[in-house]
């Protein structure tokens, strides 16, 4: 039999160990609520551009629907990379979020030395949200209509064509598509697509791969040709992607998506992902996307994660047999 003193004393203790879980539990966060101020998605460019173009789209109608102000807020300078690192250092709140890209997010350690942060261990993804396709485009005096037909030209003909590579992201596009074709071109760099397309033009180089809005004008006037698009896109439903060609494993976008710092909390997380896919699934939202050029995209933040991740680790083995070392 149990004392009356044993009883009491062992009540005391499951007293304060509800006690003690009361306190836990209560102390443990909840987001019911949340947003319960203003959320900030960060732009690590100008204003005006692409990026900024379609996170203010977006943040307009997650506005609307979530009834809580979505400001957009442009952190410009070092190729979007003081932006990225802003975002990568700031609390982890669930009210500071980046417009990453694949230039900030895949590539950047790939092409510059001593990058401030690292996309998998800074960051995590809450949903991808658009893509613009890249196109492989030649100068009409190449004889070839097809991808197909231009990787046989360029074994019957070594060391005779040139590509110009606007940008990082154009070089990568172009450097992915030639380590699957197994076929070398040499590079010639430029600054920016205006520049490259007119040499293009001119006949100074003889191919590219470009973003499909920068190119589109000049295919349909019949100025240049295009062979094949990275990834199919609405805008340009006639022109076939390489995997069609024959070319697997050549899907590129240069693309945005929504990443928050590494440790914001999971259900904040997955609660902005769901608000952001409602937003894409908006027929105006995606005609506006659409208008751009760009593919309606959206997923969960694993998915996300899982895409950014197998990217990067693709684009170093592309890096690798090219030879394209950081600077």
């Amino acid at each position: 039999m149990i004392s009356r003193g044993k009883r009491a004393s062992n009540q005391a203790v499951c007293i304060a160990v509800f006690f003690i879980l009361g306190l836990v539990l209560g102390l443990q966060p909840t987001y019911a609520e949340w947003p319960e101020k203003p959320i900030r998605i960060v732009v690590p460019f100008n204003a005006g551009g692409g990026t900024d173009v379609i996170t203010r789209i977006l943040a307009d109608q997650l506005s609307r629907q979530m009834n809580q102000a979505v400001v957009v807020e442009n952190k410009g300078g070092g190729a979007g990379m003081i932006g990225a690192d802003f975002v990568a250092k700031a609390a982890p709140d669930g009210y500071i979020f980046l417009m990453g890209t694949g230039g900030v997010n895949s590539l950047s350690r790939i092409f510059v030395k001593n990058v401030p942060y690292e996309t998998m261990k800074d960051f995590h993804g809450v949903a991808m949200i658009a893509g613009i396709p890249n196109v492989l485009t030649v100068n009409p005096s190449v004889p070839a209509k097809t991808a197909a037909e231009f990787v046989a030209y360029v074994k019957a003909n070594p060391g005779k064509l040139n590509y110009g590579a606007s940008g990082n992201g154009s070089r990568m596009a172009m450097e992915l598509f030639l380590y699957r074709a197994g076929i070398k071109i040499t590079m010639v760099p430029y600054r920016g697509s205006a520049p490259a397309i007119q040499d293009l033009l001119k006949g100074d180089i003889q191919v590219i791969m470009d973003l499909l809005p920068s190119m589109k004008g000049m295919i349909d006037s019949g100025q240049l040709r295009a062979l094949a698009i990275t990834n199919k896109s609405p805008s340009a439903p006639n022109i076939p992607s390489l995997e069609e060609s024959g070319f697997k494993g050549c899907e590129f976008l240069s693309w945005q998506g929504v990443f928050a710092p590494r440790k914001t909390p999971s259900e904040i997380l997955n609660k902005f992902s769901e608000q952001i896919n409602r937003a894409l699934a908006v027929p105006e939202v995606q005609e506006k996307l659409r208008q751009g050029g760009a593919n309606v995209m959206g997923g969960s933040p694993e998915q996300m994660d899982k895409f950014v991740k197998s990217e990067i680790a693709e684009f170093e083995t592309v890096a690798q047999a090219a030879n394209i070392k950081p600077e």
